[in-house]
């Protein structure tokens, strides 16, 4: 191919322009400090990467060398010759509008690190600042929850470098670009700069600039605005944004164009569809349930950018039933309504209702991208989407839902499924293909129709455009027909090109990618069979004490005020991060954090279902649950660095056979009540709401009374119930409680015993003891109960 020819068109060059418009950042900083970021980005594709890039042409090459002219060429960037080039300067420029600047000490760029967005939000210690470690995307504690003491040595940079162009050749090696290989590109990007600043604070300013931007999260939402910008503004509209960008009058006449659309998709239904199932397999179809909403929110998220012709990084996110795109304002405005009825139709035949996806947007204009103002258009699709599901399905005529009503249904709709009736939509296989999973292949397909009897949850996946294969055997390779293109995503590992030639395919091209979350399986001790996984009742059995089951649900506070009121100058690139920040806490470390656990117990206890956004829900023997919370909700301060944004939760436990679907309910309902304190921040436990420091002390005084019941010599089992009735007894507690403890302290002698006596009897006449509340001793004297009981 001839050197400088575009043969791309320009939707597909514009997008990749603007993700690799900094990437030199990363190069200067492993290469050459004294050059030019742009000139390093330019190098990056006209020199290490050349004929993978040459389709792209010399246009392209500009676009990425003069994104910034002022500096590099001396003018205006509305002066530049090429569209594409002022394109790309205006995306750049929306994505951060203004830098957050503050009085800080120069550093060198090459040893700055990346300030953990979640320190800078309101009511966070200020005195303090926290930092995430330089280092490729991993999930591991030191990748995610930053500390005070990261560094970045000389030679991080270039040992990073080196890595990431090791990989990019892998992937890149033979082969010249194409639209099919962009995931693959932002992929990589995801795993190398996520944990890099975007911008530092070397300038010679008083006001220096506060890195606490990814560069990833700054190009991808540089590259979104830029596809919409290249579908919406003409040249002279963009030579007009700019020229208002660039003036800083207060009382500059702002444009009324709108650029974009802000696209939320709301998943509706989900609680009733996860848990009414089957008592038979429960634990395989809940979490072939819960794995069937992702893949179905992600798959309706893809469907909508497909119809809008948009990459990738379009999607700014899609976790927790929740969706938002970035659209071409326009193409919105005009197509909204039928993607709308066509998904709406989609899903009322799949599901009769059961499931719906509710959709609702908002206009963005270039003095949108504003701080102040982004963070009013995010609450306010969110506003807009509340006010649709008053009205859902309004989008389809009575017509269409009748005739659909009364279509002959072989396979019943899943919220229909009772105690005898089979899995038709095969949610048990999908949950057991889980155990053992290592790849995920997404085939895109024409033909969004299935021509089966008996729809399975892939069918569905199917008439949104995927076809969806779990693979559990590295050697597996599986096919489809009438796939034009394959999406491979390695489980829970960032090290995603790793074995990619086996997935391969004549006449089908090929992206790479990964998948942040993977649910935690327990596996059984009680056999030689290691692919033997835990149903509940092996859960139950496990328990200390009593063999119950349990269930946590936790998620964060008032996430909507975090957003709305503590994250400080919102551009949509902090939006990005922030989100992101906390996908990768829930999806990539709570995993971790459960099979740790499960590595350290005698038998594996804890099965995590689902963990993503901002909340998580786990069943496990009920004996595990309050220290696994507990230990979530610590690691989530450290993520956090302090108090300001907090974690609520709810655990709820019953025999195993107990119906699951009022176990979730249970354990819903506890999370609402610990929500229901004064400023959250707590969890129920044995149907009490408490703070966590209560929770902390009335944990600390079970373990106590475990030891003093279960140790040599034993203390009388019966120190329970009489605590109990003397706490009851309100008007003579203090004395009888006395009389009581100082007989016990007299019958034993051992040290540790009397000790423990003693402190008690302190704890209950200490008029400000607030774990002894009666309330508390409640929750104290039934969890040692439990604890020592013998099933």
């Amino acid at each position: 191919m001839t050197k400088g020819q575009n043969t791309l068109k320009e939707k597909d060059h514009l997008p990749l322009a603007a993700l690799l418009h900094d990437i030199g950042k990363f190069r200067q900083r492993a290469i050459d400090r004294y050059k030019p970021h742009q000139e390093h980005s330019f190098e990056f594709v006209n020199s290490d990467f050349a004929e993978f890039f040459s389709p792209c042409g010399d246009i392209f090459e500009n676009a990425i060398l003069h994104h910034h002219p002022e500096r590099h060429l001396g003018c205006s960037p509305h002066q530049l010759e090429h569209l594409i080039e002022k394109q790309v300067i205006l995306a750049d420029r929306l994505s951060v509008t203004e830098r957050e600047d503050e009085e800080r000490e120069a550093e060198d760029f090459v040893k700055s690190t990346l300030i953990s967005p979640l320190s800078r939000l309101l009511g966070a210690d200020k005195d303090k600042e926290f930092c995430y470690k330089l280092t490729t995307l991993n999930f591991n504690r030191d990748t995610i929850i930053p500390s005070e003491t990261a560094e970045v040595d000389e030679t991080d940079y270039a040992n990073l470098w080196k890595e990431f162009l090791g990989e990019f050749r892998k992937a890149t090696d033979g082969k010249t670009y194409e639209p099919r290989y962009y995931q693959t590109i932002v992929a990589l990007l995801h795993k190398y700069t996520s944990r890099m600043p975007s911008a530092t604070s070397w300038g010679v300013r008083d006001e220096k600039t506060v890195p606490d931007i990814s560069l990833y999260d700054h190009l991808r939402t540089t590259a979104a605005i830029a596809a919409c910008i290249g579908r919406e503004l003409s040249e002279t509209e963009v030579d007009e944004e700019l020229k208002i960008l660039a003036d800083k009058k207060e009382d500059k006449k702002e444009s009324a164009r709108n650029i974009c659309a802000l696209i939320k998709g709301d998943i509706s239904g989900i609680q009733n569809f996860l848990y009414h199932i089957q008592s038979d397999g429960a634990s395989n179809q809940l979490r072939g349930r819960s794995f069937y909403l992702q893949l179905l929110t992600e798959a309706i998220a893809n469907w909508v950018l497909k119809q809008f012709d948009l990459p990738i990084t379009n999607l700014l996110l899609a976790s927790g039933g929740h969706f938002y795109i970035l659209a071409p304002y326009t193409k919105a405005k005009d197509e909204l309504d039928t993607l709308r009825q066509r998904i709406s139709q989609k899903l009322w035949k799949l599901h009769r209702g059961d499931i719906s996806c509710i959709l609702a947007d908002i206009s963005i204009k270039a003095r949108d991208f504003k701080a102040e103002n982004f963070s009013n258009k995010w609450r306010e699709v969110s506003e807009k989407i509340q006010q649709r599901k008053q009205q859902k399905w309004s989008e389809m005529d009575a017509q269409q839902m009748f005739e659909n009503l009364f279509e002959p249904d072989q396979n019943r709709a899943v919220g229909d499924s009772d105690e005898n009736e089979k899995d038709y939509w095969k949610f048990d296989e999908l949950g057991k293909q889980l155990r053992n999973a290592t790849y995920m292949i997404a085939f895109e397909v024409a033909d969004e129709s299935t021509n089966s009897e008996e729809l399975t949850w892939n069918d569905a996946i199917i008439t949104f455009g995927l076809d969806i294969h779990i693979c559990e055997d590295t050697n597996e390779r599986p096919e489809s027909e009438h796939a034009k293109h394959a999406i491979v995503y390695r489980f829970a590992e960032t090290d995603f090109l790793t074995g990619i030639e086996k997935y391969q395919w004549d006449g089908i091209s090929e992206s790479y990618d990964f998948r942040i979350f993977k649910p935690v399986i327990a596996r059984r001790h009680d056999t030689e069979d290691l692919e033997k996984i835990a149903d509940y009742n092996y859960l139950a059995e496990a328990s200390e004490g009593v063999h119950w089951l349990g269930a946590l649900r936790m998620d964060v506070d008032n996430l909507g005020t975090v957003f709305k009121e503590k994250l400080k100058n919102a551009t949509i690139s902090r939006h990005a991060t922030l989100s992101r920040e906390l996908r990768l806490f829930f999806e990539g470390y709570v995993p971790q954090l459960c099979k740790e656990h499960n590595k350290s117990s005698k038998k594996e206890i804890l099965e995590l279902i689902y963990a993503g956004g901002d909340d998580l829900f786990l069943v496990g023997g009920w004996s595990a649950l309050p220290e696994i919370a507990q230990k979530i909700r610590s690691e989530f301060h450290h993520f956090v660095t302090g108090n300001h944004v907090t974690l609520s939760g709810g655990i709820a436990i019953e025999h195993m056979k107990f119906p699951l679907y009022q176990f979730a309910e249970r354990s819903g309902n506890a999370e609402t009540a610990a929500k229901s304190l004064d400023k959250k921040n707590a969890i129920t436990f044995l149907q009490q709401p408490m703070k966590w420091k209560e929770f902390a002390e009335v944990n600390e005084w079970h373990d106590k009374f475990v030891d003093a019941l279960t140790g040599q010599p034993q203390l009388p089992r019966d120190i329970l119930t009489r605590l109990g009735q003397i706490y009851k007894d309100e008007k003579r507690w203090a004395w009888r409680s006395l009389y009581y403890f100082h007989r016990l302290q007299e019958r034993y002698k051992s040290d540790e015993q009397r000790n423990f006596l003693r402190d008690l009897k302190q704890e209950l006449n200490h008029q400000d003891s607030a774990q002894f509340r009666e309330e508390l001793i409640h929750v104290i004297t039934r969890w040692t109960a439990l604890r020592i009981r013998k099933s």
